[in-house]
């Protein structure tokens, strides 16, 4: 770990710098022989007791990396995360390039050490990568941030199914988007299941994502509950999945349906006719009430219809009917006729007589006289 200035700077390494000086090669080569030769007057250079180390997180988490540094001189070092240089460490102070990153500094002078720590916030998928730390004048130390996504998991059936009873009943468990793939367990009524209940197979999806179908599959003989368990390294409890397996005897031809359902049925079966009869009944008796008040009501407006109608003719032939007043006529007094009444009971038919009598006398003493005019009456 230690390198020392005389054994760096050997003669070739003098003749490349100043021929690159010479030629003009810029600032930079001489800021380089610059900090060489200073490593090479302090007779020293970096040593680091502690890198970084590598780091598996979950999606949502932080990060942590630190690099502990020991020299006799002022120590510069760099952060180095996924090719990017992204924290710049000076004695003028701290330069952070990225807003995902938190960086903190320490001094000890007992052991003459420089500790820096950087912290990666609220990383994903896509954070993973190599972190470094380089010293100046020293090789870097790097290490490995990985990154777990946790992702869903499914019983395929859903949550409940029916079976015939000594069946073979198979149960599809499906966990999607994790990384890297889960560990997939069974427990049965909150036991542990064998092993060689179940198969899991894996796939890679777009983007590095892993997928997998685990398979349970078992002779029914009672009712059971299956739970679907997926894990990963930096889970804290695993992600479950539970399926209820309902077992049945079934009758050849028959239905699966338990005793409790075939009456839950027959009860909310005859409640529903019940209650379809009575709609159907008061229907009927709403229509049967409409169509009366509507005949009656079609009656009464016949009826009223035809008096206007009769009120209205008879106003018309009363004004039809209608005469001139002829101012020439003259009535003629008639003479009395003798009334002959023989008692009281025959009034009725005296008058009558009478009546009919007074006519006659009229009609013959009524003498027509072509110069009187005669008015004619119609009675209707």
């Amino acid at each position: 770990m230690w390198k020392c200035g005389k054994e760096i700077f050997i003669s070739q390494e003098r003749k490349e710098l100043s021929q690159s000086l010479m030629e003009g090669g810029g600032r930079i080569c001489a800021l380089v022989f610059f900090f060489l030769c200073i490593i090479q007057d302090f007779k020293s250079c970096a040593q680091i007791p502690r890198g970084p180390e590598n780091a598996t997180v979950l999606t949502g988490d932080n990060a942590n990396f630190s690099c502990t540094v020991k020299s006799e001189v002022k120590m510069s070092l760099t952060w180095i995360w996924q090719s990017v240089n992204s924290v710049s460490v000076t004695s003028f102070g701290t330069i952070v390039s990225t807003s995902h990153i938190i960086a903190r500094n320490s001094t000890n002078s007992l052991d003459n050490t420089f500790t820096s720590q950087i912290t990666i916030l609220n990383v994903n998928y896509s954070s993973s990568g190599r972190v470094g730390c380089l010293p100046l004048g020293s090789s870097e130390l790097g290490a490995y941030l990985s990154v777990q996504v946790k992702g869903s998991l499914g019983i395929v059936n859903g949550s409940s199914v029916i079976v015939p009873l000594n069946s073979t009943v198979i149960i599809p468990c499906r966990a999607s988007g994790w990384y890297p793939g889960p560990t997939i367990t069974w427990e049965m009524n909150g036991t542990a299941a064998n092993p060689a209940y179940y198969v899991t197979a894996y796939t890679t999806e777009a983007g590095g994502l892993v997928s997998a179908v685990s398979t349970f599959t078992i002779f029914s003989e009672t009712n059971m509950t299956l739970t679907c368990l997926a894990t990963i390294q930096t889970l804290p409890a695993p992600l479950s999945a539970s399926v209820t397996v309902h077992v049945r005897d079934i009758i050849p031809g028959g239905s699966s349906l338990s005793q409790t359902d075939i009456i839950l049925i027959a009860v909310f079966s005859s409640l529903g006719g019940l209650l379809l009869l009575a709609i159907i009944i008061a229907v009927i008796v709403i229509c049967c009430k409409k169509k009366q008040k509507k005949r009656e009501t079609g009656y009464q407006s016949d009826t009223w219809r035809h008096k206007q109608q009769d009120a209205n003719n008879l106003k018309t032939i009363d004004r039809a009917g209608l005469g001139q007043r002829n101012y020439g006529y003259t009535p003629e007094p008639v003479s009395a006729a003798p009334s002959f009444r023989t008692n009281r009971s025959d009034s009725a038919y005296s008058d009558a007589t009478s009546q009919t009598s007074n006519a006659q006398v009229m009609g013959r003493n009524r003498m027509y006289d072509p110069s009187k005019p005669i008015r004619h009456v119609t009675h209707v």
